[in-house]
């Protein structure tokens, strides 16, 4: 992989951040480089030295270094693409790191483009970059893997755009539960990293009960996660097909070991969203707890 290029847009905000915690003389120097350049008359001219100056304080102040130093250790991602691209996200839940597009993962293209997406924020924060890096550098290494079997593209359900949604979550959680199990026995994640996804753990697969934490026990300690076995998991978990008779959900049809219909638990104002989506349901029918959740918390909204 070459050297990562870096949106401007980044590179500025990145090193206007930086600024005030650099040293006094470096500041001031920087002060009197950008000072000099408002007096450029020509609009073009005056913002490729804007670009040129924030690109060399960039390097200086050493903005780069964590993402060369990670790119340098995690060859399974270096070796197998072509290029990468660095660029600013919008917000901490934008985030991460993806190949440029489907098509790149032909045959006919061996070598695809890596983007990150980062904040100018967390380069500031070495560690936190450091750990996001390589988690998502392990999605990537997965994506690439034949052995792995990645499709960008989950199964369409039948029942909804909400089923979808459920999907998606529940493969997303499986999915980086796999890849903090890894990095925590190669002593890239830690104890707060397993927490963080126990819990989400727990709530996405609330549906297994007492069955739960053995079920991210197993998946956190996988070492040869395949895309068709987490959507397999996400779709039906084991646990639910070889419970006897697993009820579904009448909401979003997906499998749950007990429909809750939480006689008088249900507040008026969410029942009255739920059948504004569902006209046929009826609070006896019950729904499972993610389902629950989703709609008391559209609740206060709607209300």
């Amino acid at each position: 992989m070459t050297q990562p290029t870096y949106a401007p847009d980044l590179v500025e905000e990145a090193v206007l951040l930086a600024e005030p915690t650099a040293p006094a003389a470096s500041a001031q120097a920087f002060r009197r480089e950008r000072d000099r350049i408002y007096e450029i008359v020509d609009d073009d001219a005056r913002e490729a030295s804007f670009r040129s100056l924030h690109l060399r304080w960039f390097a200086r102040l050493g903005l780069h270094r964590v993402i060369d130093q990670v790119a340098h250790q995690r060859v399974d991602v270096a070796d197998r693409v072509n290029v990468s691209r660095v660029v600013r996200a919008l917000t901490r839940q934008d985030e991460g790191a993806d190949l440029v597009d489907e098509a790149t993962l032909d045959a006919a293209s061996p070598t695809p483009t890596l983007v990150l997406r980062l904040c100018p924020s967390t380069l500031l924060r070495p560690d936190a970059l450091c750990t996001l890096l390589h988690n998502e550098l392990t999605h990537v290494a997965d994506m690439l893997d034949p052995a792995f079997g990645y499709e960008r593209r989950l199964p369409a359900s039948e029942d909804g755009p909400s089923a979808d949604n459920i999907l998606r979550d529940r493969y997303r959680v499986l999915w980086d539960t796999t890849i903090d199990g890894r990095l925590t026995r190669v002593g890239l994640a830690g104890p707060t990293e397993r927490t963080a996804r126990w819990r989400e753990f727990a709530s996405a697969f609330a549906m297994l009960g007492e069955g739960c934490e053995s079920a991210f026990e197993e998946w956190f300690n996988r070492t040869d996660p395949t895309h068709a076995g987490l959507v397999a998991f996400a779709l039906t978990p084991p646990q639910l097909a070889n419970a006897g008779k697993p009820g579904r959900c009448p909401l979003c049809r997906f499998p749950v070991a007990s429909l809750d219909a939480r006689d008088g638990g249900v507040s008026p104002a969410t029942e009255a969203v739920i059948r504004a989506a569902h006209p046929a349901w009826r609070i006896e029918l019950g729904l499972c707890s993610q389902c629950l959740d989703l709609y008391e918390a559209r609740q206060p909204s709607c209300a």
